[in-house]
């Protein structure tokens, strides 16, 4: 989830307005309203509350609560300079002229929740964590390009890297690079993190301090009143665990939450009602993407013509309005449209089921009992998985397995607790395993078009994201071309290259570009969604009233 670039910034969307919407209704303090204290609503619990863990988009939300970034990313996709002062440049001298060192200044007079000092130790320190084999994360994309670190003094560390790597800036220790910046004095004793009491009671230098999480219904959060902005308005933060659509709207609308970010756009039109309980619904552009992907573990699907089919047989149009009520815009590429890489020339397999069937026709793949595909005595059938008890995904689902029937695919469907599916590659998570077929979930990128974690085949899982399981030999030399410089317009080709191919492959299928639904109390004050990993940018600056 995560992605940011070093020098491409300056090309920031001007475009997140222009396609939202907001309704809001003026009055006085609902009823319900604790002051001080903000309830949101999540309909997944975290996997670990340890950011090297897990990489869920729920997990990054906390983490920049609690925790500390080099930068934060604010609502028109510029970096907020957090435990960093500036972001390195050449022309700062933060990045040397061979492109292979980066500087960074930290912030002085930064503190850990147990009060002891934030220094360049701990940067050095969770370097090392990350780098460390022994600890079970999900991705290192990016850092075994760091040859070393150093801290020549407290408030002063510098990356040295074997070559290049255009998205440096944007991995190491930014909000969309996946990992926050943790406590050497607490962590450092350990030969490895995966079962410390650190992982269900985390130490940050964040604006919020946690408090209590109760598995299965909440995580509590306390202001940090030595937090370095100062302490923040709110007192404090109720995160409430909620795994069904239904019963969130039903608890906004009783005033037992204030808020409910990332809403099921599947329930949109009962949503539109909030605004007269006393919430405001803002409807936001994002850099964000749902998609099918199809495991090539599976011989079925590694079949260019029986992916292309199913790209055919699927009607996007139809899931966009009737699941998600026109909140959601047709995609094609990996980039969103936002995307200072966005490459607008890729192959469009749009809904056409006579195609679809003729491909599979030709690829040998005739009508059998029921109607179902054979093929040399195999059906043409496979599982359609994504998390339980998200509506919008079930209901996509029922829409894809229908489509695929009409043209002979027999798709049951196959879904798992959200804690499962997403679990990383040590927890046999079914994504990262490649434990199944066909799977639906979204993908919140960076303001940096990297994907390299997520498409290359030295990246497949337990070395990176590609849980699709792919080798594509086209995708590994772009991927490396477009890392080999920080010149946006160089980077820029290679991408077109990887989108390209990406959609043309048909391995993953982008369904929809997202449009993200906030609901937040009337008297939730200061909060500005942002279009990029979390909208928890300027949470210091929330307050209940």
């Amino acid at each position: 989830m995560r992605r940011l670039a070093a020098l491409a910034l300056i090309l920031c969307a001007t475009a997140c307005t222009k396609i939202s919407t907001e309704v809001s209704h003026t009055g006085p303090s609902n009823a319900g309203t604790i002051p001080g204290t903000l309830r949101y609503a999540v309909i997944e619990e975290p996997i670990s509350l340890n950011p090297l863990l897990r990489l869920d988009a729920v997990g990054t939300d906390l983490d920049m609560f609690v925790f500390g970034f080099f930068f934060n990313i604010d609502d028109k996709l510029n970096y907020v300079p957090e435990l960093a002062l500036e972001v390195p440049t050449y022309a700062n001298g933060g990045i040397s002229k061979d492109g292979r060192t980066l500087t960074y200044h930290l912030r002085k007079g930064v503190k850990w929740h147990d009060g002891a000092p934030f220094t360049s130790h701990d940067v050095v320190f969770t370097t090392h964590a990350i780098q460390n084999p022994a600890n079970n994360l999900q991705s290192r994309s990016g850092w075994e390009q760091i040859v070393s670190v150093e801290a020549p003094d407290d408030y002063t560390v510098k990356f040295h890297l074997k070559k290049i790597y255009a998205s440096a800036i944007a991995t190491y220790f930014a909000e969309s690079g996946e990992y926050p910046v943790l406590p050497a004095h607490l962590l450092e004793k350990y030969p490895d993190l995966n079962q410390v009491p650190f992982n269900t009671a985390p130490v940050g230098t964040g604006p919020f301090k946690f408090v209590k999480w109760v598995h299965g219904d909440r995580v509590e959060l306390a202001a940090n009143p030595d937090y370095w902005r100062g302490a923040p308005k709110l007192k404090r933060i109720i995160y409430k665990i909620i795994p069904n659509d239904n019963t969130i709207m039903t608890q906004l609308k009783t005033h037992e939450i204030d808020a409910w970010f990332r809403a099921a756009t599947s329930i949109y039109p009962q949503i539109q009602q909030l605004p007269s309980y006393g919430f405001r619904v803002q409807l936001k552009p994002a850099l964000l993407y749902s998609h099918l992907d199809l495991n090539q573990k599976n011989p079925i699907l590694d079949d260019l013509r029986v992916r292309q089919a199913i790209s055919y047989a699927i009607d996007r149009h139809k899931i966009i309005h009737d699941v998600t009520h026109d909140v959601q815009i047709p995609g094609y590429a990996n980039q969103a449209t936002m995307s200072w890489a966005y490459e607008p020339n890729v192959v469009h397999y749009d809904y056409d089921p006579a195609k679809a069937r003729q491909l599979l026709d030709d690829d040998g793949w005739k009508a059998g009992p029921g109607g179902v595909r054979v093929k040399n005595g195999q059906k043409l059938a496979f599982n359609l998985s994504a998390a339980a008890g998200g509506a919008t995904g079930e209901a996509t689902e029922l829409i894809i397995q229908e489509d695929l029937r009409e043209v002979g695919i027999d798709a049951s469907v196959k879904n798992y607790p959200t804690v499962l599916y997403f679990a990383g590659y040590q927890q046999n998570g079914i994504l990262q395993k490649g434990l199944y077929d066909a799977a639906l979930f979204a993908w919140v990128a960076g303001v940096d078009p990297d994907d390299e974690s997520l498409y290359a085949s030295y990246r497949i899982p337990p070395a990176g994201q590609n849980s699709l399981y792919w080798v594509d030999p086209v995708i590994d030399q772009a991927e490396k071309g477009a890392l080999a410089s920080y010149d946006p317009n160089e980077r820029k080709k290679y991408y077109s290259i990887i989108q390209k191919e990406i959609a043309s492959q048909a391995v993953t299928i982008v369904l929809y570009y997202q449009r993200q639904i906030f609901i937040t109390s009337n008297d939730l004050k200061g909060f500005v969604p942002a279009p990029a990993t979390s909208s928890n940018w300027n949470s210091w600056e929330w307050e209940m009233r």
